[in-house]
């Protein structure tokens, strides 16, 4: 079995715990309490916490929806993000810089059946919810043969908070794990550099691009409820795009429009991949793609596109709207 950090696995283990106590009357004793907190300072719950803050980050996941069914109970995983990206100053021919701006917003949300007797069931209705605000560079260096290069850095900081309702028999834990494990607050800094690798050419009527990136996050937390949650974390992305635009005689405000297909594969790798339940997404999209000034070759675009995702233990779907380089 996975050593892995487990919230389902740790929650068996951790009411077993403040059951017994609560069954005894005993769930204000400190005793208990304190034996709770060990168990939760142990159980390793902050790589969840801070992969969780980095996927409301990521500049590799977008508005999506994806329902997991790899690990424990099922979960629901809300993403949002809104970037922004203008070009800042042209170091040399080559070579541009940008700065970024970002904000994002995730929903994590799992229950966990209880049922200490057969006439005795309960439930932890929980979800996790996280908030960034953030800004980076991005240095985009062209090489030969369609190939650039773009390194780049952000900083962000982030909100993780968690609120659940306990029904049933779970009730008689709630004195035990609130403020520990369930119903708290987090805040948190990120700092995370990545690089992508790109190949762009022409082919037939419309062009290919290739998009390889990869970033690794450090994620520390502050101002936690307890000083049982604070976590110091690194997590691992990686994505690669392939992608085939091609024009249409469509035309909206007197420019032409281009039609999109793709697909891609990302996930996170370490050893704490799977803390969420997967670890790898593909996804297969469309679009249109539309540029911002007329007659102008290497003017911004806005894109619509709209994609199915899936993987081992996850599926769902995106959709975006944002702006081309």
């Amino acid at each position: 079995m996975s050593n892995r950090p487990s919230l389902d696995v740790f929650l068996r283990r951790i009411a077993a715990i403040g059951a017994a106590a609560a069954l005894a009357g005993a769930v204000h004793a400190q005793a208990i309490p304190d034996q709770v907190r060990a168990q939760v300072a142990s159980a390793r719950l902050g790589a969840g916490y801070a992969q969780m803050i980095n996927l409301s980050a990521t500049p590799d996941l977008g508005a999506a929806s994806y329902r997991i069914d790899g690990r424990g109970p099922s979960a629901d995983l809300d993403v949002l993000r809104v970037p922004y990206q203008a070009k800042w100053l042209a170091l040399s021919e080559e070579t541009d810089l940008f700065w970024k701006l970002d904000a994002g917003w995730l929903k994590f949300s799992q229950d966990f059946p209880w049922n200490p007797s057969a006439s005795a069931a309960g439930t932890f209705d929980s979800k996790w919810t996280a908030y960034s605000v953030g800004a980076g560079i991005l240095a985009k260096i062209r090489l030969a043969n369609g190939f650039s290069i773009e390194p780049a850095v952000d900083v962000a900081l982030a909100r993780l908070q968690n609120r659940t309702h306990y029904g049933g028999s779970a009730t008689i834990l709630q004195p035990v794990l609130d403020g520990l494990l369930f119903n708290w607050n987090a805040d948190a800094w990120l700092v995370t550099p990545g690089v992508a690798l790109e190949w762009t050419d022409v082919v037939g009527e419309g062009s290919a691009r290739i998009r390889g990136h990869v970033a690794r996050s450090w994620i520390t937390s502050f101002a936690e409820t307890d000083p049982v949650q604070h976590f110091s974390e690194a997590t691992n992305i990686y994505s690669l795009r392939v992608e085939y635009l091609r024009p249409t005689e469509w035309k909206a405000f007197e420019r032409r429009m281009s039609w999109l297909a793709y697909g891609s594969y990302g996930g996170f790798f370490g050893a704490n991949r799977d803390v969420l339940g997967f670890d790898a997404v593909a996804e297969v999209g469309c679009g249109l793609e539309l540029p911002m000034a007329p007659n102008e070759p290497k003017a911004e675009r806005v894109r619509l596109q709209a994609a199915y995702l899936f993987g081992s233990g996850v599926r769902g779907w995106t959709i975006g709207l944002g702006i081309q380089y």
